[in-house]
Protein backbone atom coordinates (compact mmCIF):
# COMPACT_ATOMS: atom_id res chain seq x y z
CA UNK A 1 0.00 0.00 0.00
CA UNK A 2 2.88 2.57 0.69
CA UNK A 3 5.09 1.29 -1.66
CA UNK A 4 2.16 1.83 -4.23
CA UNK A 5 1.13 5.51 -2.59
CA UNK A 6 5.03 6.59 -2.92
CA UNK A 7 5.13 5.90 -6.88
CA UNK A 8 1.65 7.90 -7.21
CA UNK A 9 2.75 10.61 -5.23
CA UNK A 10 6.26 10.56 -6.88
CA UNK A 11 4.64 11.56 -10.53
CA UNK A 12 4.35 15.28 -8.68
CA UNK A 13 8.10 15.57 -8.90
CA UNK A 14 10.32 16.24 -10.75
CA UNK A 15 13.53 13.14 -11.36
CA UNK A 16 15.63 15.49 -10.00
CA UNK A 17 13.48 16.65 -6.82
CA UNK A 18 13.07 12.51 -6.68
CA UNK A 19 17.46 12.40 -6.90
CA UNK A 20 17.75 14.99 -4.19
CA UNK A 21 15.73 13.31 -1.54
CA UNK A 22 17.26 9.89 -1.99
CA UNK A 23 20.53 11.35 -1.95
CA UNK A 24 19.55 13.27 1.17
CA UNK A 25 18.11 10.09 2.99
CA UNK A 26 21.20 8.15 2.10
CA UNK A 27 22.88 10.91 4.76
CA UNK A 28 20.29 10.40 7.36
CA UNK A 29 20.52 8.82 10.84
CA UNK A 30 19.38 8.33 13.84
CA UNK A 31 22.59 7.13 15.17
CA UNK A 32 23.03 10.45 16.64
CA UNK A 33 19.65 12.53 18.15
CA UNK A 34 19.53 16.02 19.84
CA UNK A 35 16.91 16.19 22.83
CA UNK A 36 16.12 19.90 23.68
CA UNK A 37 14.88 20.97 27.22
CA UNK A 38 12.81 23.93 28.14
CA UNK A 39 14.28 25.96 25.49
CA UNK A 40 12.41 29.15 25.38
CA UNK A 41 13.84 31.52 22.81
CA UNK A 42 12.63 30.92 19.03
CA UNK A 43 15.87 32.07 17.73
CA UNK A 44 17.54 29.51 19.32
CA UNK A 45 15.51 26.37 18.86
CA UNK A 46 15.45 27.63 15.39
CA UNK A 47 18.84 27.67 14.92
CA UNK A 48 19.30 24.08 16.51
CA UNK A 49 16.71 22.89 14.09
CA UNK A 50 18.55 24.33 11.13
CA UNK A 51 21.54 22.62 11.92
CA UNK A 52 19.78 19.21 12.63
CA UNK A 53 18.68 18.94 9.23
CA UNK A 54 21.96 20.17 8.16
CA UNK A 55 23.96 17.64 9.71
CA UNK A 56 21.86 14.88 8.71
CA UNK A 57 19.96 14.27 12.16
CA UNK A 58 16.46 12.80 11.64
CA UNK A 59 14.58 13.12 15.10
CA UNK A 60 15.11 15.97 17.52
CA UNK A 61 12.91 15.46 20.79
CA UNK A 62 11.43 18.27 22.80
CA UNK A 63 11.27 18.51 26.24
CA UNK A 64 8.35 21.28 27.50
CA UNK A 65 8.33 21.65 30.95
CA UNK A 66 7.54 25.12 31.43
CA UNK A 67 8.49 26.45 28.30
CA UNK A 68 6.52 26.19 24.83
CA UNK A 69 8.95 25.09 21.73
CA UNK A 70 8.38 27.83 19.20
CA UNK A 71 10.57 27.69 15.78
CA UNK A 72 11.71 31.29 14.11
CA UNK A 73 10.49 30.60 10.40
CA UNK A 74 12.91 33.08 9.17
CA UNK A 75 15.75 31.41 10.77
CA UNK A 76 14.72 27.66 10.58
CA UNK A 77 14.35 28.35 6.87
CA UNK A 78 11.90 25.00 6.22
CA UNK A 79 13.68 22.66 8.27
CA UNK A 80 11.39 21.58 10.77
CA UNK A 81 9.38 20.00 7.70
CA UNK A 82 12.14 17.96 7.35
CA UNK A 83 13.07 16.12 10.93
CA UNK A 84 11.03 14.02 13.33
CA UNK A 85 9.93 16.41 16.17
CA UNK A 86 8.93 14.38 19.02
CA UNK A 87 7.62 16.74 21.60
CA UNK A 88 7.05 15.29 25.38
CA UNK A 89 4.59 17.62 26.73
CA UNK A 90 1.58 15.55 28.99
CA UNK A 91 3.05 15.33 32.04
CA UNK A 92 4.11 17.35 35.07
CA UNK A 93 7.51 15.86 34.75
CA UNK A 94 8.58 15.36 31.07
CA UNK A 95 12.44 15.31 30.80
CA UNK A 96 11.72 12.01 33.05
CA UNK A 97 9.82 10.66 30.50
CA UNK A 98 11.80 11.50 27.49
CA UNK A 99 14.77 9.85 29.01
CA UNK A 100 13.46 6.97 29.63
CA UNK A 101 11.86 6.73 26.17
CA UNK A 102 15.05 6.86 24.58
CA UNK A 103 16.93 4.85 26.62
CA UNK A 104 14.30 2.33 25.98
CA UNK A 105 14.90 2.58 22.25
CA UNK A 106 18.81 1.93 23.20
CA UNK A 107 20.28 5.56 23.18
CA UNK A 108 22.59 6.38 26.30
CA UNK A 109 21.94 9.79 27.53
CA UNK A 110 24.54 12.40 27.46
CA UNK A 111 24.13 15.75 28.79
CA UNK A 112 26.68 18.61 27.14
CA UNK A 113 27.61 20.61 30.71
CA UNK A 114 30.66 22.32 31.74
CA UNK A 115 32.93 20.73 33.95
CA UNK A 116 36.43 19.00 34.79
CA UNK A 117 34.21 15.67 35.18
CA UNK A 118 32.84 15.62 31.29
CA UNK A 119 34.21 13.90 28.64
CA UNK A 120 35.73 16.17 25.84
CA UNK A 121 34.24 16.13 22.93
CA UNK A 122 37.26 14.57 20.34
CA UNK A 123 37.86 12.20 23.27
CA UNK A 124 33.83 10.77 22.97
CA UNK A 125 33.32 7.42 22.12
CA UNK A 126 31.24 6.97 19.25
CA UNK A 127 31.82 3.23 18.58
CA UNK A 128 29.89 2.87 22.42
CA UNK A 129 26.58 2.71 21.12
CA UNK A 130 23.78 5.55 19.46
CA UNK A 131 23.35 8.24 21.73
CA UNK A 132 20.97 11.38 22.82
CA UNK A 133 22.49 14.59 22.65
CA UNK A 134 20.97 16.97 25.67
CA UNK A 135 20.79 20.54 25.26
CA UNK A 136 19.27 22.54 28.07
CA UNK A 137 17.81 26.11 28.40
CA UNK A 138 19.93 29.21 27.36
CA UNK A 139 20.63 31.05 30.80
CA UNK A 140 20.50 27.94 33.69
CA UNK A 141 21.19 24.92 30.82
CA UNK A 142 20.22 21.54 31.74
CA UNK A 143 17.83 20.73 34.90
CA UNK A 144 19.12 18.98 37.14
CA UNK A 145 16.56 16.00 36.52
CA UNK A 146 18.57 15.67 32.96
CA UNK A 147 22.10 15.72 34.10
CA UNK A 148 21.14 12.83 36.99
CA UNK A 149 19.61 10.49 34.58
CA UNK A 150 22.37 10.78 32.00
CA UNK A 151 24.62 8.07 31.17
CA UNK A 152 27.43 10.49 30.41
CA UNK A 153 28.46 14.05 30.21
CA UNK A 154 30.19 15.96 26.98
CA UNK A 155 31.79 19.24 27.13
CA UNK A 156 33.22 21.57 24.45
CA UNK A 157 37.02 22.58 25.42
CA UNK A 158 36.85 26.37 25.95
CA UNK A 159 40.02 28.39 26.20
CA UNK A 160 38.40 32.35 26.88
CA UNK A 161 36.66 33.42 30.11
CA UNK A 162 33.07 32.57 28.97
CA UNK A 163 32.17 29.53 30.62
CA UNK A 164 29.55 28.30 27.84
CA UNK A 165 28.58 28.67 24.26
CA UNK A 166 24.87 29.70 23.09
CA UNK A 167 23.37 26.68 22.56
CA UNK A 168 22.72 26.84 18.71
CA UNK A 169 26.64 27.61 18.54
CA UNK A 170 26.93 24.46 20.97
CA UNK A 171 25.02 22.24 18.92
CA UNK A 172 26.35 23.24 15.73
CA UNK A 173 29.64 22.46 17.18
CA UNK A 174 29.24 19.21 18.59
CA UNK A 175 27.09 17.99 15.71
CA UNK A 176 29.78 18.95 13.22
CA UNK A 177 32.71 17.32 15.07
CA UNK A 178 30.43 14.34 15.61
CA UNK A 179 28.74 13.40 12.55
CA UNK A 180 32.26 14.06 10.68
CA UNK A 181 33.15 11.30 12.57
CA UNK A 182 30.44 9.33 12.31
CA UNK A 183 30.32 9.34 8.52
CA UNK A 184 33.99 7.16 8.33
CA UNK A 185 32.26 4.79 10.13
CA UNK A 186 29.44 1.81 8.89
CA UNK A 187 26.06 1.43 10.71
CA UNK A 188 25.19 4.41 11.31
CA UNK A 189 22.39 4.96 8.36
CA UNK A 190 18.47 4.31 8.29
CA UNK A 191 17.23 1.38 7.41
CA UNK A 192 15.53 0.45 4.49
CA UNK A 193 12.00 0.90 6.21
CA UNK A 194 13.01 3.78 8.46
CA UNK A 195 14.16 5.39 4.57
CA UNK A 196 10.77 4.42 2.93
CA UNK A 197 8.44 6.19 5.65
CA UNK A 198 10.35 9.17 6.19
CA UNK A 199 10.32 9.61 1.61
CA UNK A 200 6.36 9.27 2.23
CA UNK A 201 6.73 11.88 4.53
CA UNK A 202 8.68 13.97 2.58
CA UNK A 203 7.13 13.66 -0.62
CA UNK A 204 3.45 14.63 1.50
CA UNK A 205 5.13 17.65 2.70
CA UNK A 206 6.83 18.77 -0.76
CA UNK A 207 3.34 18.22 -3.08
CA UNK A 208 0.80 20.86 -3.11
CA UNK A 209 -2.68 20.11 -1.72
CA UNK A 210 -1.30 15.93 -1.17
CA UNK A 211 -4.05 15.26 1.10
CA UNK A 212 -6.63 15.97 -1.48
CA UNK A 213 -4.77 14.27 -4.07
CA UNK A 214 -4.01 10.64 -1.74
CA UNK A 215 -8.09 11.11 -1.01
CA UNK A 216 -8.51 10.65 -4.35
CA UNK A 217 -6.05 8.23 -4.88
CA UNK A 218 -7.81 6.03 -2.12
CA UNK A 219 -11.19 6.26 -3.49
CA UNK A 220 -10.02 5.03 -6.91
CA UNK A 221 -8.77 2.13 -4.85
Amino acid sequence: MEKDLIVYLESFLTERRRALFRRVLDQRTRYLTVVLEDLYQPHNASAVLRSCECFGIQDVHIIENRNKYTVNPDIALGSSKWLNLIKYNNREDNTTAAIRSLKEQGYRIVATVPGEDATPLEAFDLAAGKAALLFGTELTGLTGTAVSLADEKLVIPMYGFTESFNISVSAGIILSHLVFRLHKTTGWQLSPEEKEAIYLEWLKNSIKSSEQIIRKWEEKG
